[in-house]
């Protein structure tokens, strides 16, 4: 039962059957069948999940596991009747999922470097590849070293004072194998996104000049930007650019024994104003600044103190992407209640191992409370526990290495539960509702990928099989889930009939035109004039049925976001005048699509089905009728997101 890492990376894991090639009609919900996948917790005496069993003797733990991503007979629909345990409404839409992983920090490398390359691309094909591995889609690195570290602590700038960073550098993530094991890493995946958090700025930025503790002096917070800009610009002049930052991981937290620093949120909110200008400033403006990086508990109040109150913005509410959370105290209801203060702001969920079915349904209650995302923490130790500097044990990774043979690692059965989400539910895939259930039965999650295919994760954490239903509309399919096990149900074109968006992408078809009414006015987003050339004004008018000038296309681009497109104007988008550095005030224009950050929007909903669209450019800012005007001809521009009605509208597919 020792997998050899050679031998993981071909066939070890199950594509699902045409998945790439769905895209069925509702109709198609009643005759399509419905693929199934399992996994499951050991049955193995004392190898429950996160026993330390799992570290001296994984090879019996994983041979009395029944079902590791393994794949069973489809189930076929037939006709509703009686009651559901599960029902989806695929027309009531909630966030768009950026991506499952796990980090990938030195102590991973670290393990992973120690293997012939054989090996080590064997165990990223684990990993990342989305056709014989997990699939993993997004990935955490340290920006300098955390706690999971082989290495002396370090930062890219240690020594003296050096407020111009003259000596910054990453030579150590280059020396230490860091950028080569995340470059073979984007060659499996091209589709991987790395996100990067500090732990500690250099000792000397510090108020204790030591990488343990302390706080930041204000004086620093625009030296400290800096730094985390030349992060990032150095990551891309590796070919590794970073989707987001942190700017501070667990910044509540000064802990004793590894590198980590307290940062107010009146602090934070200071250094993402800076960042952003940094970041803008030098060919980095599509990186993301994700706030706070720390416990549920502490999140509301610790974003209002970054963002402000909704409705009294602070100066980083345009700066700030979205808010990053751990799962170390408090509840995900956290991230909920910041979703619903800031429905502009991404929360994603980036730092929380799990275990068992337990650590699955933990999944569940993150999607369910709007995380874009789940990310794994620690993949690789050894049988010794090691590499790491933290004062604890670690538990079980998801994988565990042979520290005397580093060519033989185990997967571990939470490897498999994690993968039932991250190998089945797409980037751009959007939540869609279900009824949750309970701890006694089932509990779910389920979402609509960008082919239509329903994907629905159902988790069992009794000792015993639950039989449920799942319905969509008025087709179901029954099934019985194993004790102690988790199911991925991929149910192609399933489709319960219209309903309403409240998130993401929403039901909007990217084969479809559009009219765009204002809410305030009534009147129609409109191409003025019918112009079809580049700098064409867009303003509103009063709807004109059949009319081309008033018709737009949202194409998708990724993450949730599209190009519209005039149906008028052929390959004309919308787009930000002056780019992506433009503020309040700057008009909508029609323009030739070129990738612009100024050129892509993401619908977020707001009640009865009406949308606000922000600007990936600027997504503090949202899409508004200029003055509140009800007049035709005023023209639509951006500006800071208020929640009013000349910021809200209604999509109508013609």
């Amino acid at each position: 039962m020792i997998l050899a890492a050679t031998a993981v990376a071909t066939g070890a894991l199950l594509a699902p059957a045409a998945l790439s090639a769905v895209n069925a009609t509702p109709a198609a919900a009643a005759t399509t069948p419905v693929q199934v996948y399992l996994s499951s917790e050991s049955t193995a005496p004392g190898f429950g999940p996160s026993s330390g069993s799992w570290f001296t003797d994984p090879a019996t733990g994983l041979a009395a596991t029944p079902y590791k991503l393994s794949k069973q007979a489809d189930l076929t629909t037939a006709a509703a009747s009686g009651s559901a345990t599960i029902t989806a409404d695929t027309g009531t839409h909630y966030q768009s999922v950026l991506g499952v992983g796990s980090s990938l920090e030195e102590s991973t490398i670290y393990n992973l470097s120690r293997m012939s390359a054989t090996a080590r691309t064997a165990a990223l094909h684990k990993l990342v590849d989305p056709v014989n591995g997990a699939g993993f889609s997004v990935a955490r690195i340290p920006l300098g070293t955390s706690d999971f570290t082989s290495r002396a602590f370090y930062t890219y700038d240690d020594g003296s004072a050096d407020p111009s960073l003259s000596r910054f550098s990453i030579q150590k993530d280059i020396d230490y194998k860091i950028i080569d094991v995340l470059r073979e890493a984007k060659t499996i995946n091209p589709n991987l996104l790395l996100f990067g958090s500090v732990w500690s700025p250099p000792a000397w930025m510090k108020n204790n000049n030591s990488l343990l503790g302390g706080s930041l002096p204000d004086s620093n917070i625009p030296v400290l930007a800096a730094y985390l800009r030349k992060a990032v610009t150095a990551y891309a002049g590796q070919g590794l650019p970073l989707y987001a930052v942190t700017m501070q991981n667990e910044p509540l937290f000064s802990p004793p024994d590894y590198p980590g620093m307290t940062l107010s949120a009146d602090q934070e909110r200071r250094v993402a104003t800076a960042l952003r200008g940094e970041l803008n400033n030098n060919g980095a403006a599509s990186t993301k600044i994700w706030a706070f990086d720390h416990n549920f508990s502490d999140g509301p109040g610790y974003t209002a103190g970054v963002l402000g109150n909704p409705g009294s913005p602070s100066d980083a509410f345009n700066a700030v992407d979205g808010v990053a959370f751990h799962d170390y105290g408090g509840d995900p209801t956290s991230m909920g209640q910041v979703k619903a203060s800031y429905p502009t702001k991404d929360v994603a969920m980036t730092e929380r191992a799990v275990w068992g079915t337990s650590g699955a349904d933990r999944i569940v209650q993150y999607f369910r409370n709007q995380s874009i995302m789940y990310e794994d923490w620690v993949t690789m130790l050894d049988q010794n526990r090691a590499p790491e500097q933290w004062s604890g044990s670690p538990d079980p990774s998801m994988l565990i290495q042979s520290p005397s043979s580093p060519d033989t690692y185990w997967a571990l059965p939470d490897y498999y539960i994690i993968a039932q989400f991250s190998k089945f539910v797409a980037r751009g895939a959007t939540r869609v509702q279900t009824n949750n259930g309970g701890s006694g039965s089932t509990t779910n999650v389920a979402f609509l990928n960008p082919d239509g295919t329903l994907v629905t994760v159902v988790v069992n954490q009794t000792g015993s099989p639950q039989p449920f239903t799942l319905r969509v509309g008025d087709q179901q399919v029954a099934a019985t889930l194993p004790a102690k096990t988790v199911g991925t149900y991929l149910w192609p074109g399933a489709n319960s009939g219209t309903g309403t968006g409240t998130g993401g992408n929403g039901p909007i078809d990217s084969s479809k035109w559009y009219t765009v009414k204002n809410t305030n006015s009534g009147k129609c987003v409109d191409d003025a004039n019918g112009s079809t050339a580049n700098g064409a004004a867009v303003q509103q008018w009063a709807c004109q049925t059949g009319s081309a000038n008033q018709q737009w296309q949202f194409q998708a681009t990724d993450s949730g976001y599209f190009k519209v497109v005039s149906r008028n104007a052929g390959s004309a988008v919308w787009d930000v005048t002056g780019g992506s550095g433009a503020g309040n005030g700057a008009k909508i224009q029609l323009w030739a699509y070129g990738s612009g950050t100024n050129q892509q929007w993401k619908p977020v909903a707001g009640a009865n089905g009406t949308y606000t669209l922000t600007p990936r450019s600027n997504t503090g800012a949202c899409l508004d009728v200029t003055d509140v005007s009800t007049a035709d001809g005023a023209r639509l521009q951006q500006w800071t997101c208020t929640g009013g009605a000349a910021q809200s509208f209604t999509l109508t597919a013609q």
